[in-house]
């Protein structure tokens, strides 16, 4: 089995169901490739290529991938039929972003060869070609490389996103373009996914590559790199690492007993974004700590564990005393009425009721009211008391 090289002519048949010319279907994700056998006036040979693996990644136009020849899915007993299978593009530029080379296997009439990035200059060259890596993809300046560490694994994306399955390291790092925005102990892993790292710009921020310049920019590209602050959505998986990350609330104190990210020495997963959304589609959405839940606001910081424990003391309080107020009310309307109809006695016998008994029958009306309204305010905070302890243990 040999592996060859071959470039991408044409994509738009692995986004969809295909079929080639001679309405034979095609797996999923084929691409057309272009390859050659010899070099100088050989003519150009063209094929489908499929996904090598359950990992896709489409490549673009006018990239070159490696394939290799493996079995059709046309193959018969006692026939053996063939086919390409590609892998991902060939980083022929060192740029994550696009990889582009076209042309390399054209062959022009007088059989010379193709006319690609790596010997095209001035305007003649440029007038040659249009080249557009999709119908889609534009191409961007300011997509770097992630700077690797020794011993790192990185997956990147063409857009300023990746995973990396990384550690911590002691000693000198000066070998390192850029230095990591955490620090730990020796081989401490580590594992970041991380969306939308920041932009670079300037002469130094990429080799600039694309077709649309053709002539390569020499200028020494640089590595780019994950970082919390600036980066617009990131996770980060750690086992005892410092971590260095402004938080979105700078405050001296963020509930009792915590202790800053910049000290914390323990595993822990951290998430950084503009919002957060956890969206539970049909069951709960579960927070369980050991210790208490911290919730910290622009305004507020609040330990869960202090603030239930007060409010249920402070509703004990309240009954206690919304129970005395209710045996007030209640004396209040027995002494109206007691005094709505009391008979006064005088020199010459008793008399009949106060003059002001009407006022006396209002007081006792409005204490009966308040009694009940205490009462109903009283069962109401029990009710919220009781169902607050069911949430304590």
């Amino acid at each position: 089995m040999s592996v060859e090289t071959a470039e991408v002519v044409a994509i738009d048949k692995a986004f969809k169901p295909s079929r080639s010319k001679f309405g034979i279907p095609l797996n999923l994700g084929a691409i057309k490739i272009r390859l050659s056998k010899n070099t100088g006036g050989s003519p150009r040979i063209e094929r489908f290529a499929y996904p090598m693996f359950n990992f896709q990644q489409v490549p673009l136009i006018g990239e070159h991938i490696a394939v290799i020849k493996g079995p059709s899915s046309m193959t018969n007993p006692g026939t053996m039929s063939t086919s390409y299978f590609y892998l991902g593009p060939i980083s022929v530029h060192g740029n994550n972003h696009l990889n582009p080379m076209p042309g390399a296997f054209d062959v022009n009439k007088q059989g010379g060869g193709g006319l690609g990035v790596a010997g095209a200059v001035g305007a003649a060259a440029a007038a040659k070609f249009r080249y557009k890596p999709g119908a889609n993809f534009k191409e961007k300046k300011d997509v770097l490389k992630l700077q690797p560490y020794e011993g790192d694994i990185i997956i990147e994306g063409r857009n300023r996103q990746s995973i990396r399955l990384g550690s911590s390291m002691l000693g000198n790092t000066f070998q390192y373009a850029k230095q990591p925005f955490y620090k730990g102990a020796q081989n401490s892993p580590i594992t970041i996914i991380s969306n939308g790292h920041k932009k670079q710009s300037g002469p130094a921020a990429v080799a600039k590559v694309g077709l649309g310049r053709l002539k390569k920019s020499f200028s020494t590209p640089t590595y780019g790199l994950e970082d919390p602050d600036d980066t617009d959505s990131i996770l980060i998986m750690s086992s005892d690492h410092k971590i260095s990350m402004k938080l979105a609330k700078t405050s001296k104190k963020y509930g009792e007993g915590v202790e800053k990210l910049s000290v914390y020495l323990k595993p822990q997963i951290i998430g950084s974004a503009d919002r957060i959304i956890l969206n539970a589609k049909k069951d709960e959405i579960l927070l369980i700590a050991k210790k208490d839940v911290k919730v910290v606001t622009k305004g507020w910081h609040t330990d869960m564990d202090k603030f239930f424990d007060t409010m249920l003391d402070f509703m004990e309080e309240v009954i206690k005393q919304n129970t005395e107020l209710e045996k007030l009310h209640k004396e209040l309307g027995k002494v109206a009425q007691n005094n709505a109809t009391q008979i006064h006695p005088t020199g010459v016998g008793p008399s009949g009721p106060p003059t002001n008994a009407g006022s006396f029958v209002s007081s006792k009306a409005k204490a009966t009211t308040g009694a009940s309204k205490t009462k109903t305010i009283r069962n109401a905070i029990t009710k919220l008391k009781n169902t607050i302890k069911k949430m304590k243990g």
